[in-house]
């Protein structure tokens, strides 16, 4: 390439990273044209783990250091809805004058409108009709900021996953692009290869600028293994297995890199070594390479073996296409070698995260396609084993939980330590909220100030009370010097314990709380959950604890303050956003699995599924609590998975493993936590269900004078006792007592509560008089289809039922009692098969594909039916089940999986 004098005189910043010499070239090529006034667009694409980020960031060194100024912003699935996110990333530069990073602010807030979608937005995605965006006043007014800037100083803009972007900044960078052909500007887009990408006329409309390049990042050969390797591990290790690391990895640089780790860590060993960090590195690929390939792999992973997509496809009831594209990007990313895992750990990693029931019904299935396939007998035979084997496996890790799946104790298992990996045996874990004492040793004498802490959250976990309060007042004695951290540790047991220590409304943790205050420290979970005790607007602390878990980074993220975060959501009544970021961080990139923070989470999935009335998924997430860590090393924090498990028994009408579980020992400093007011809260919903009405007023009673002397009354999303307690009133013949109870509920309930709000005034329709019960019924429908909880929706569903029949509407009746019965279903707390048969064989297996996500024309393909017979088949299951469109459909899901068992 030629260079001008000034060039050649101008010092240019190194950049190399092994394996990337001619992807960097051309970013360098396209860098200077940059510099001369040329810009252009460049895409940096290629599949899950080929370091599209480390060399965005490696090349935004490079230009910063080269004089530019850099703007960085990245996609995120969970930030796809919010308009203009990745736009207001890159004007949060700290290096752009302040008066362009407020007009830019200004522009964004005025600058959205609803108006028609853009032409390039998916037909079968999105909403239909209008969305909110950018309007051409914003796009205009954006672009003209970073134009003049740009003609003082080169601009590079940066975007890392540009596949998750929001359709809102998709739109300004294709303005912008069209606009920088001549202009000091230089964008970069990462983006990974997957099979649905949200926007796909983004690409074919970027593809149409002259000034655009694509650059894929390809896998490494041998030859840069060999490299890698030897610079960590030595020459002769290279030649013992560069070759040998190829054949595992595929080339995929984020597995050779996990290799090469696992060889450090095995000290020397001569042979090649697959542990942990390879495992891991295969996982987090897996989970990010695309839903469907996620689900191709479990279906292979099942079936043991390589096999033909059609076969994939009846397994995973996915459209005849899906499979061959699926198994593309699992070797593409090196993953899969001739239609498999290159290592089978890869395999019983991935079935070992799925639910046993869930993963039974899969064998199942599979044993039935390959009978019906004509495949040879112990493949059949190897099936069914595998499904049967799910069944049975105990759930607690020690076989002494009080109740398993058949109602009654049950042994486990015996185990041959010696022959069980060692990654999979038992391992000395600890609560990483509340670790273990420091161990005693020639430092003991003088602890660290995080041992102190340590200390102190230990004592008080294991309900030792006055211990604990010595040990923080000398912890906060000796170190006054570190506000922060004694702020949050008074949290930490301000929420415990709420009343021991005093809330105040000023001092560090009101000024950290406060909107707008300083912040020293990351944001911290903790501390929002304990400002929404202390009378946060729900509302508030939801975009709080949200802002918690979006900030947080994998490696900066305790486990307190995620954990901390779901609490406040699901304190706040949106439990179905807990349930989302439960899964998220479950799922986030990089996490290992770690028996304890598995534990804590398992609980507060089963928390939030109780919540949205998945009876089901919240008995086995409780009962993987206690499988991941003992009852007795809960310490005070038991309370919360058993009163999940109590309340979900007491669901299923199954009151005798309700009772065992009762019947377990507690900590009696349990009953100072808000751990003891779950248990209680479950304890008289117990009660309730079995007929003692009195004791279950009296527990319900004895939450309300818990939660007034520790003035949280105000949150009802902690246990609605008064919802409770007028249940219990109404068992005793008192509807006046009743009425009174839910209609101070009703007056002090705030907004953003819809799930207390549909459970008053279900119960307030109960105690009200015949003719007022419908609209009270109605809108407590209305509230409890907005908050997701099917358990109490299909309740008010089926006492809607009956009062359109009381007032004589038998077509409103059967429509209410429809729905009552097919969320009963979708809830777990119905058997599946009665009222199945209301659906002929064709509707169900068209509804099947339809809660799957198929369109109508892929349907007819499958099924070999006219599009036309699809749609009669549909209005037919909508008319049956009483579903009124389709995206409730979904909830069909869990009736399919009933149905493969």
């Amino acid at each position: 390439m030629f260079m001008s004098p000034a060039q050649q005189m101008r010092t240019v910043p190194s950049l190399s990273i092994p394996g990337r010499q001619q992807e960097i070239g051309r970013l360098q090529a396209a860098w200077e044209l940059c510099r001369d006034g040329r810009g252009s667009v460049l895409t940096l694409h290629g599949p899950v783990g080929t370091g599209r980020t480390e060399l965005l960031d490696a090349f935004s060194e490079f230009a910063d250091s080269d004089g530019a100024q850099v703007l960085m912003a990245a996609g995120s699935p969970l930030e796809r809805e919010f308009p203009l996110g990745v736009v207001r990333q890159l004007f949060q530069s700290p290096h752009l004058a302040p008066e362009i990073v407020s007009e830019a602010a200004r522009l964004i807030e005025n600058g959205v409108a609803v108006g028609p979608a853009p032409h390039w937005s998916s037909p079968e995605g999105g909403e239909a009709g209008s969305r909110v965006r950018p309007t051409p006043q914003v796009l205009h007014g954006l672009s003209t900021l970073l134009l003049d800037f740009a003609r003082h100083t080169p601009l590079l803009l940066a975007v890392d996953d540009r596949q998750d972007a929001d359709i809102q900044s998709l739109e300004f960078l294709l303005y912008l692009a069209r606009r920088i052909r001549n202009a000091r500007v230089l964008t970069v887009l990462c983006s990974r290869e997957n099979m649905t990408p949200p926007e796909p006329f983004f690409d074919v409309d970027l593809a149409s600028q002259p000034h655009h390049e694509r650059i894929r990042l390809r896998l490494f050969g041998p030859e840069v293994i060999a490299e890698l390797v030897g610079a960590r591990l030595g020459e002769e290790t290279a030649r013992r297995h560069a070759a040998a690391v190829h054949d595992l990895t595929g080339g995929n640089p984020l597995l050779v890199r996990a290799v090469i780790d696992d060889q450090e860590a095995g000290g020397g060993h001569p042979d090649l070594v697959v542990g942990e960090n390879y495992r891991r590195g295969v996982m987090n690929c897996l989970h990010r390479v695309d839903p469907f390939a996620l689900r191709v792999a479990r279906g292979v992973a099942a079936l043991g073996r390589p096999a033909e997509p059609s076969l994939l496809a009846e397994l995973l009831l996915l459209a005849n296409d899906s499979p061959p594209r699926a198994l593309y990007l699992l070797h593409a990313a090196g993953l899969f070698r001739d239609g498999y895992f290159r290592h089978p750990s890869g395999a019983g990693d991935l079935l070992a995260a799925m639910r046993p029931a869930e993963l039974a019904a899969l064998h199942r299935r599979a044993a039935g396609l390959l009978r019906n396939a004509g495949a040879p007998a112990e493949h059949i035979a190897e099936q069914m084993r595998a499904a049967e084997g799910q069944v049975r496996a105990p759930w607690a890790a020690d076989g002494t939980s009080p109740t398993m799946p058949d109602g009654g104790p049950q042994a486990p298992e015996p185990v041959d330590e010696a022959r069980r990996p060692e990654s999979d045996r038992p391992q000395d874990v600890v609560i990483q909220c509340v670790p273990w004492l420091p161990e005693s040793g020639p430092d003991a004498a003088t602890p660290s100030p995080r041992q102190q802490r340590t200390r102190v959250r230990h004592l008080f976990w294991h309900g030792q009370v006055d211990e604990g309060v010595t040990a923080l007042h000398r912890y906060e004695a000796e170190h006054q010097a570190d506000p922060g951290a004694r702020s949050r540790l008074r949290d930490w047991v301000r929420y415990w314990y709420p009343a021991l220590l005093p809330r105040t409304a000023a001092g560090p943790d009101a000024e950290r709380d406060r909107p707008g205050g300083t912040r020293a420290t990351p944001p911290d979970g903790m501390g929002v959950l304990t400002a929404l005790l202390g009378g946060l607007p729900a509302p508030d602390a939801v975009a709080r604890a949200e802002s918690v878990l979006r900030e947080s980074r994998l490696g900066d993220a305790r486990v307190r303050s995620l954990t901390a975060a779901l609490t406040a959501l699901l304190y706040a009544d949106q439990s179905d956003r807990a349930a989302r970021w439960c899964a998220a961080v479950t799922n986030r990139p990089g996490r290992g699995h770690d028996a304890t923070e598995d534990a804590l989470l398992a609980a507060l999935t089963a928390e939030a599924a109780l919540r949205q009335g998945d009876v089901r998924t919240a008995e086995e997430y409780a009962r993987a609590a206690f499988q991941q860590i003992d009852p007795d090393r809960w310490g005070v924090g038991v309370g919360f998975p058993l009163a999940t498990m109590i309340a979900a028994r007491t669901a299923l009408n199954r009151h005798e493993d309700a009772a065992r579980y009762l019947a377990m020992p507690v900590p009696g400093a349990m009953f100072r936590t808000p751990m003891g007011l779950h248990y209680r809260y479950a304890r008289a919903g117990h009660h309730l269900a079995v007929g003692d009405a009195e004791a279950a007023l009296a527990d319900y009673q004895e939450c309300g004078a818990t939660m007034a002397r520790w003035d949280l009354d105000h949150l009802p999303g902690l246990v609605p006792w008064r919802i409770g307690a007028a249940r219990a009133q109404l068992a005793l013949g008192r509807p006046g007592a009743a009425r009174s109870l839910t209609d101070r509920q009703l007056k002090d309930l705030g907004l953003g509560r819809p799930r207390i709000l549909g459970m008053a005034l279900r119960t307030r329709a109960a105690a009200a008089e015949s003719a007022e019960r419908t609209p009270l019924l109605e809108r407590a429908v209305q509230a409890l289809e907005i908050s997701g909880d099917q358990f109490e929706l299909s309740a008010a569903l089926a006492e809607l039922s009956a009062a359109h029949g009381a007032l004589g509407d038998p077509a409103q009746a059967r429509t209410a009692d429809r729905r009552a019965r097919h969320l009963s279903r979708v809830s777990g707390t119905a058997p599946a098969q009665p009222g199945d048969d209301e659906l002929s064989e064709a509707e169900r297996r068209v509804a099947e594909l339809a809660a799957c996500g198929l369109t109508n024309r892929e349907i007819g393909q499958k099924l070999f039916i006219t599009v036309s017979t699809v749609e009669q088949h549909l209005t037919k299951v909508y008319r049956k089940l009483g579903v009124r469109r389709r995206m409730e459909l979904a909830d069909l899901l869990e009736l399919r999986r009933g149905l493969a068992g």
